[in-house]
Parts: C-alpha cells; sequence; structure tokens
C-alpha cells in the first residue's frame, strides 16, 4: 500500500496534473470511489472552485490515507481537504481534536467521548442520540462530505471508546447504528393500503 500521507502539496499537483481520469476508482488509491452529488461537493467546496463541478458524476474516495476527497472520472480536478471549508472525519483517525461525528446535528466526537467517559451519563445508542443530538439529522446527503448517514462512524467511536477508555466507561449496550436517513428513505417506499 503506498504511504499517502507523505504526499506534499507540491507532489500532489503534480501527480494531479499527471492523472487520468477514467473509471470509478480513486485516481491516486485506486480504491472504489462512493458516488456524490453535486449539491455534496458544493456545500463543502470553498467557493472558489464551485465551477469546477459541472455534474453530478463525482465519487468521495473512502481511503483514509489517501489525500483525494472527490474525483471524476469526467473532470479533470480531484478535490483535497485544502480545498474543502468541512473537516472530512473519514480522512481523520479516531481520537483527532475537533473530529467531527454528526454533521447534520453539529457534534464533535469529543461531545460523545465526554458523555460516556467523563459523566457517564450514556450506556445506549439511544442515550447518545438524546444527549448529543448525533445520528438523529436528516440532512446527510448535503452536510456529511461523504454524502452518507453517520451511523457506521457513529458505531466506529463507540466501539472505539469501548476498547480504547474502557475503565472509565460503562459497557453500554451497542445497537445497530441506523440510518438517521434510512427512515425516510423506507417510509418514502411504503404503499399505503386504502380500505
Amino acid at each position: 500500500m503506498n504511504e499517502f500521507k507523505t504526499v506534499s502539496g507540491i507532489v500532489l499537483q503534480q501527480l494531479k496534473e499527471g492523472i487520468e481520469l477514467n473509471g470509478k476508482n480513486c485516481p491516486i488509491s485506486g480504491d472504489k470511489g462512493k458516488r456524490v452529488f453535486r449539491i455534496t461537493i458544493g456545500s463543502h467546496a470553498m467557493p472558489k472552485y464551485w465551477r469546477k463541478v459541472k455534474e453530478d458524476d463525482y465519487y468521495f474516495c473512502p481511503n483514509k490515507q489517501c489525500p483525494v476527497i472527490y474525483f471524476s472520472k469526467k473532470n479533470t480536478h480531484i478535490f483535497v481537504q485544502e480545498e474543502l471549508r468541512t473537516p472530512v472525519m473519514h480522512k481523520m483517525e479516531i481520537g483527532t481534536e475537533n473530529r467531527p461525528v454528526c454533521y447534520c446535528m453539529q457534534v464533535l466526537e469529543e461531545e460523545i467521548i465526554e458523555e460516556m467517559v467523563v459523566k457517564h451519563c450514556c450506556d445506549s445508542l439511544i442515550d447518545i442520540q438524546n444527549f448529543t443530538g448525533a445520528n438523529k439529522g436528516k440532512d446527510c446527503k448535503i452536510t456529511n462530505p461523504t454524502g452518507r448517514c453517520c451511523g457506521k462512524p457513529l458505531k466506529e467511536l463507540i466501539e472505539w471508546i469501548q476498547e480504547h477508555k474502557r475503565d472509565d466507561v460503562k459497557p453500554p449496550v451497542l445497537e445497530e447504528a441506523i440510518s438517521c436517513c434510512k427512515s425516510i428513505e423506507e417510509n418514502a417506499s411504503i404503499e399505503l393500503e386504502l380500505p
């Protein structure tokens, strides 16, 4: 695996200039990208880059070590963190200061750690949702740089807290962190039966 953290701005610019964007895989890491909408990128890119995004043909690179955030198979511009206004939690290590967990409700990792480790008031996902608001938003497509729900990263954070801070926290009942957007999608697909 390549060591992406050592890529400097100059090297990255040279890589960006010589890249052929011809698929759904990240041109730097080679990982399969996750499709994102234009509105997602527009919500996070600095305004000077908005003109670069012409279509909904962009992908998010899920590789944590890769400096690429968004890429397109049609557009020659790839986005890196320095071109975004929003920190991308998926590219940050758990335990990093000011790491977002839920973009919709503006919840940082520190808040969840405080509730579980310092205050000892949360011993379930429902408690975490009630005390912090995390995983209760409905605007993930716009607010989260990946265009996806925070349920999975929230579950990963809870598991990390249980593993790394187990002496300081009661073991919570780790329910499945469901997609806060999934219920909307499921409800939209239910056909009403009329009497």
